[in-house]
């Protein structure tokens, strides 16, 4: 395959919204990122491989501080993956066992989400497209979706391939952000304040246990929900992420869904 005859993705480390851009200028161009931020880090790419090869240069340590949204697009030491007890004990066992999974295309770009819940012999998907979001924002959103679902208190087993979502539960990132005024550390704000504190909400709601899957693996449930966050990422008929589009994602949400 011949080289692209100019840059097509420029990474943004430290600057004002870190991330992978598709357009040096205009709107939600990587310039815009850099310009007037002290000492920002950023590169432009022919290839979106050569971007995520940049990447690994970084510690994880320094991603987590500068930009943990970048975090999934490298080879991280993940979750683990726990594969006991089997889907139908848990099912037998009366437990709500549900799968996510979420993108954008470009990221940030068009996204979606997608969502399959088991219980006993139910079985129920979920799936919705947004014009412009980001992949992290989809991963959050899909377990916002199949939470917000339950009509009742929910012994869960919530399955997710974003080590972004899983660790920020487990590890407990997302409730000490949130003690410490949605911070990250003294200086950074936390990202995604309004989904977090969204999925916080109905954690308290339900018995959760968030559990990683390794996506693209063959699992028939994961590779379902990655299906149909393609199609609606594609579709028409696509939503509007309003507090990532007007700026709004460090701060908590008014409200989950917004008008078209």
């Amino acid at each position: 395959m011949s080289k692209p005859k100019k840059k097509q993705y420029y990474v943004v480390v430290a600057g004002h919204n870190p991330g992978i851009y598709t357009q040096w200028y205009g709107e939600d161009g990587a310039a815009d990122q850099v310009e007037g931020f002290p000492e920002a880090i950023y590169k432009g790419f022919y290839t979106r491989e050569q971007a995520i090869e940049w990447l690994k240069q970084f510690s994880r340590e320094t991603l987590s501080k500068l930009a943990p949204n970048l975090l999934d697009l490298l080879d991280p030491i993940q979750p683990t993956e726990v594969q006991e007890p089997s889907l139908e004990n848990m099912l037998q066992a009366g437990k709500v066992v549900i799968f996510t999974d979420g993108g954008a295309i470009d990221n940030p770009g068009p996204g979606g989400y997608g969502v399959v819940l088991r219980y006993k012999e139910h079985r129920r998907e979920l799936s919705e497209g947004f014009r412009r979001t980001t992949n992290n924002r989809m991963e959050l959103w899909a377990c916002i979706a199949a939470l917000s679902a339950l009509k009742k208190s929910c012994d869960v087993i919530l399955y997710s391939d974003s080590s972004y979502v899983v660790n920020g539960i487990t590890q407990g990132w997302a409730k000490r952000w949130q003690a410490n005024g949605w911070m990250r550390n003294k200086e950074d704000k936390a990202e995604n304040v309004d989904l977090w504190e969204q999925l916080l909400d109905l954690c308290s709601r339900h018995t959760v246990t968030f559990r990683w899957v390794k996506g693209h693996a063959g699992n028939e449930y994961n590779e379902r929900c990655d299906q149909l966050a393609t199609q609606a990422a594609c579709s028409k008929a696509l939503r509007i992420d309003e507090s990532y589009e007007q700026g709004r994602t460090q701060i908590p949400a008014l409200s989950l869904f917004s008008s078209k």
